[in-house]
């Protein structure tokens, strides 16, 4: 080990019930232990942001944690969404907080925008300039459009996208217009260790499968039905539908709850049991099929070592910290490698006024004792 520790970022992805959460917290353990640093888990999970939403999003309790200091927990209330630009803006001043103090940020989540927004250094102020544009030029009743741009210019980025999903292309679209090579991002760490984990898709599938049945076993029908009587989610959602800005009604195992009490025209706290297994199956396939989407997105991640546990995980950063310094690039790298033509001015589309330019889903209760934004989450102290 070199005497002067370089300034270094870890990032763990995977997709949905690969184990991410204990090879991180395994792996900040030996970080700690065995190289005397202090590591501190930086979720990038785009549902774990919000608070109450604990069950049915696996959030990461404290004794999961097992000490290890986490952040970008519980940020904000799901009254709406948490804007990618808010993310990155608290994710790096934790992140900034860690290298001050001589420690180790580790990224750990499935949301591959978040990551990949930390690791790449993305202009994210740009992008949101860019996606309020977007949003004014293809609202939401003109998705098939803006995804047709987004494959027109990026069909990398379009392949990791569902064509029915709104927000992604949107921010797909919004990075593409905002993350100018020419513009200066934020730096990012000096050496970066990006791992994988993943599993073969049966066994995701069955992991999936036993994950929601935890789930339910550990309370999930109270949390849906304690975030309905704080938010009245489901009488909004009656009446806007998917235009509901609330991100329980778009967060996977709380979103088929909704849906069936809807379809069946009654509370979701009336849901019989028949019932309730349409809702499991509805749950257990979409988060499946989420799951191809986040292992497609591994192979995309710049110099992703795949890891099985904290062993290969720990001799990954082991060798970033006595390899030679890297190069550095001069500046962040734009998502999709690719860039369009026109010089990053919005383009035309056949369907709507100006097309983006480049292109580029737990307790609840009253919430006391919960952190608040900015303030790490940390378990109780290992024995």
């Amino acid at each position: 080990m070199p005497d002067a520790v370089p300034r270094l970022l870890v990032a763990v992805y995977g997709p949905t019930s690969a184990g991410k959460t204990k090879v991180s917290v395994d792996l900040c353990l030996r970080i700690r232990d065995e190289l005397g640093l202090a590591p501190m888990v930086v979720s990038a999970d785009s549902r774990q942001v919000y608070r109450y939403m604990d069950i049915g999003t696996s959030k990461t309790t404290p004794e999961e944690m097992r000490g290890v200091p986490h952040t970008m927990l519980d940020v904000t209330e799901p009254v709406r969404k948490l804007e990618l630009e808010t993310f990155v803006a608290e994710a790096r001043k934790h992140m900034d907080e860690c290298w001050a103090s001589g420690g180790v940020p580790v990224i750990v989540g499935g949301t591959s925008v978040y990551v990949r927004s930390l690791l790449e250094g993305w202009e994210v102020d740009a992008v949101a300039e860019a996606r309020n544009a977007i949003r004014r030029d293809f609202p939401r009743s003109m998705a098939e459009d803006a995804y047709a741009v987004l494959t027109r210019l990026d069909k990398s980025a379009a392949g990791r996208i569902h064509e029915n999903n709104y927000d992604a292309i949107v921010n797909a679209l919004a990075h593409a217009m905002g993350n100018d090579p020419d513009r200066a991002g934020t730096s990012v760490a000096a050496r970066q260790v990006v791992l994988g984990v993943d599993r073969p898709a049966t066994e995701i599938d069955r992991r999936v499968a036993e994950t929601y049945d935890s789930q339910v076993q550990r309370g999930l029908r109270d949390e849906v039905l304690e975030l309905d009587e704080r938010y009245d989610v489901l009488a909004q959602y009656r009446s806007l539908g998917q235009k509901s800005p609330n991100q329980v009604v778009h967060t996977h195992g709380y979103t088929e709850w909704f849906d069936l009490a809807v379809e069946r025209g009654k509370p979701v706290e009336n849901l019989g049991a028949a019932e309730l297994d349409e809702v499991r199956d509805r749950v257990v396939e979409r988060i499946r099929t989420h799951t191809r989407r986040q292992r497609s997105a591994i192979p995309k991640l710049t110099g992703v070592t795949m890891v099985r546990n904290d062993r290969d995980a720990f001799a990954a950063v082991q060798a970033a910290l006595t390899a030679p310094a890297p190069k550095q690039s001069g500046g962040p790298k734009p998502a999709g490698g690719s860039k369009a033509a026109g010089g990053g001015k919005p383009a035309r589309s056949g369907g709507g006024r100006a097309a983006a330019g480049r292109s580029g889903g737990r307790g609840a209760g009253s919430g006391s004792g919960r952190p608040r934004q900015g303030k790490p989450r940390q378990g109780p102290k290992p024995r």
